[in-house]
């Protein structure tokens, strides 16, 4: 398993991050059915915990905390 390093995180933040607010889109929007949004929950578990996995990367490389800003939002490119 190869170390990321801080910019590898961050780039991997925001492509998780965008795909996470789609998803929440998506299960507020009503055009689809109920068993459609259930049978997406397994994918957005899974995006939720590798959000958390890089949060801790971050704190690992900078020894700080993700600012709440970027936890929301992600990273200027």
């Amino acid at each position: 398993m190869s170390v990321l390093n801080i910019d590898d995180v961050k780039k991997a933040y925001n492509v998780l991050i965008a795909q996470e607010k789609t998803a929440e889109l998506a299960f507020k929007n009503n055009k689809y059915t109920d068993a459609q949004k259930e049978s997406w929950f397994p994918k957005f578990n899974k995006i939720t915990e590798c959000l958390s996995m890089l949060m801790a990367d971050y704190k690992k490389l900078t020894g700080k905390e993700m600012p709440i800003g970027n936890c929301k939002h992600g990273f200027d490119n």
